[in-house]
Formats: C-alpha cells, structure tokens, sequence
C-alpha cells in the first residue's frame, strides 16, 4: 500500500514517465544540431592555430563579432518562432508560413546588414577587441582579411538558421541535425584542404578557412532548400 502511494506521489510530482521520453527525443536532437551548428564557426579558430599566434588571433576576434551576430540572429528566430509553435499546435498552415516569412524576412534583412559589415566596416569592430595588444595592427589585419572572404557566408548562414529553427519548431528535429553535420564535414574536409594546401591546392591560410566556411554555409543552406522543395514541411508554401 504504501509503495503505491509513493508511485502514485511520484507520478503526481514528476509527471508521466512518457512525456520524459518524449521531451528527451526532441531536445536531444536539438542541443546536438546547435553544438554543431556552432561548430562550423569555431572549427576555423581550431585548424588555423599551426598557421601562428598573430593568424589564429586574427581569426580569434573576428569569430567572437561573429558569435554576436549568429546569437542575434538566434533571437531573431526565437521570436518568430514563438508563433511558430502556436500556429504548429493548432494545425494552422497558414499561420506557420505566415511566422515562417517574418523570420525568412527579418534575417536577411540582419544578415544583408552584417555582410556589408564585414565587407566595410569591420576595422573599428575589431580593433576594440586588440586595444593595447602589442600586435593589434597586425591581428586587425588579419581579422579584417578573414571576415571580408567570410562575408558572402552571413545570407545562407541566416536562410538554413531560419529554416533549421522552423523544423524545429514543428518537431522535425533530425533532419537540422543532420544537414549540419553535412556541414560541419564539409568545413573541416575544405579548412584541411585550403588553410595548408593539401591535395595540390593553393596554401591560403587564414583566406582558405573563410572560403571553407562559405562552402559549408553555401551546402548546408542548398540541403534545406532542397528539403523544402521535396518534403514540403507546412510551414513552407513552396
């Protein structure tokens, strides 16, 4: 008697063990899509570290503005994404590609911005991050070349965000996770390549890990596309 009345506590309490399950099956998923998601950026500050101090420190600072931005436009997703899952729950599909629209909008918008950003405006940005350095010239140099070659990544980056968010926000979990490990291969395959010229390419340094990164952004946003087109998901009128 007294075992089932603490079951039956324990069930009060915690819920049902099968709402766990669930809940688990969702989030693991997720948490594992943006570990590696992010791991398309910190990969280059991870290969360029044999390139030397100055290099790696270049590519160092110009990843943290990048880390802003990518962490912006996340909060840009969660706050479409909030009538995503409303519209998700109440089997609305206009409603889905209605907030699907509001996010594809809004961060292109940011991530026109930000491109331009990079293209023109990235010395002040940087040059805060080495104030005092004794080599502050020379890493903003760097940094200045790397986010340049990188600029053309922000639009796709921000379209498969965008997307990878929304099938998330739908319950479709796997195919974000897996489209960024594409991803995340395809950066460290072309950073081997290109940063230390191997296969008989060209030995670009810190311009081959930006190049490699365009590459993986560029794949990984044709995957969702492709996605789109095939699976038709409701929130895309595709």
């Amino acid at each position: 008697m007294s075992s089932q009345f603490v079951s039956q506590q324990r069930k009060t309490l915690f819920g049902p063990a099968h709402f766990y399950k669930r809940a688990l099956l969702i989030a693991l998923p997720v948490m594992g899509q943006l570990l590696i998601q992010n791991m398309v950026s910190l990969m280059d500050n991870f290969m360029v570290a044999g390139l030397g101090d100055v290099k790696m420190s270049g590519v160092n600072i110009a990843g943290q503005v990048n880390f802003i931005f990518l962490v912006f436009v996340n909060a840009l997703c969660i706050s479409g994404g909030i009538f995503m899952s409303q519209y998700n729950g109440a089997k609305n599909d206009e409603g889905m590609q209605q907030a699907f629209k509001f996010k594809l909008i809004i961060t292109l918008v940011a991530g026109t911005i930000y491109t331009c950003l990079c293209l023109f405006f990235s010395r002040p940005f940087l040059s805060l991050m080495v104030h005092g350095n004794t080599a502050s010239q020379e890493i903003v140099e760097e940094g200045i070349r790397y986010m340049r070659f990188l600029a053309p990544s922000w639009i796709p980056a921000v379209i498969a965000t965008c997307i990878g968010t929304s099938l998330r926000e739908i319950g479709r979990v796997r195919p974000p996770l897996l489209i960024s490990v594409t991803a995340t291969g395809v950066n460290t395959f072309f950073n081997w390549v290109l940063i230390y010229g191997n296969l008989g390419a060209p030995q670009l340094e810190t311009t081959g890990a930006a190049i490699a990164t365009v590459m993986a952004r560029v794949v990984e946003m044709t995957i969702f596309l492709l996605y789109l087109k095939n699976r038709r998901p409701p929130l895309c009128s595709i």
